[in-house]
């Protein structure tokens, strides 16, 4: 008799856990459906979308001109874009030194961008273009509006540029001011001289492979010169000063 009772009461239990387990399934399956249907209904509503996208950090080119070579657009998919593809294509335009596209909540793009600085001013004839920390032109224009540049006059190898513009990164600010026009010399054999136009009235001649270290001495060597002796510093081979008189005879 005792036998039949436990077979009984362990039935019972098993019956129980089973419906428990069940319940618990049944629950679970529930929970599923409505994430689901969560994430269908989300796909239908405007948040699944891009509603705006948000550009900072850009000063030379506008905002416009940032999403348009982004390739995304509001109405575009929040989810069906690569952020990594985006960064690479705006690292494709000049003026973009870096860049990071994120998602923000709920349905908007943020854009940060660093942008390669102006450097100087190329002037091609009647043409000038804005030349950026790495070496690439903007497209030319008849005006410029950074007076405080230096003018590269008919420059047009980039490989040079390029050397040129890195040396007047390593400039320190007021020496920067001071360099007016910078130009190849003719009837030269050095294929790496620069000849410095500066805003006090002096000319330098400077290789280009060394201009910054060679030129950050300039102000001490003005100083003993005296502002009424106005000629060429010749820093190509060691340093020394001629009158425009005896430069140019």
């Amino acid at each position: 008799m005792q036998k039949v009772i436990e077979i009984k009461e362990r039935s019972s239990t098993l019956i129980e856990r089973r419906k428990k387990k069940q319940k618990r399934n049944f629950i679970i399956l529930l929970v599923l459906l409505g994430i689901v249907l969560m994430f269908l209904l989300y796909f239908q509503t405007p948040f699944s979308h891009i509603g705006k996208i948000n550009v900072d950090g850009q000063k030379i080119e506008t905002e416009e001109y940032y999403i348009k070579h982004s390739g995304l657009s509001t109405g575009d998919s929040f989810w069906r874009f690569d952020p990594k593809e985006v960064q690479n294509r705006l690292k494709n335009q000049p003026t973009v030194k870096s860049v990071t596209v994120e998602r923000s909540w709920l349905n908007e793009v943020n854009i940060q961008i660093k942008e390669n600085k102006h450097m100087a001013i190329l002037k091609t004839g009647d043409r000038y273009n804005y030349v950026l920390e790495n070496g690439e032109l903007l497209s030319s224009r008849t005006t410029v509006n950074q007076t405080n540049l230096p003018i590269l006059l008919d420059m047009p190898d980039r490989k040079f540029r390029t050397k040129l513009v890195k040396q007047l990164k390593r400039l320190d600010a007021d020496i920067l001011l001071m360099i007016s026009q910078i130009e190849k010399p003719k009837n030269t054999t050095n294929s790496n001289l620069v000849q410095l136009y500066m805003s006090d009235g002096f000319e330098v001649k400077v290789n280009v492979t060394n201009l910054a270290s060679k030129l950050q001495y300039y102000p001490s060597i003005v100083a003993q010169l005296g502002s009424e002796k106005k000629g060429v510093i010749n820093l190509e081979i060691g340093g020394y000063y001629n009158t425009f008189k005896l430069e140019y005879k």
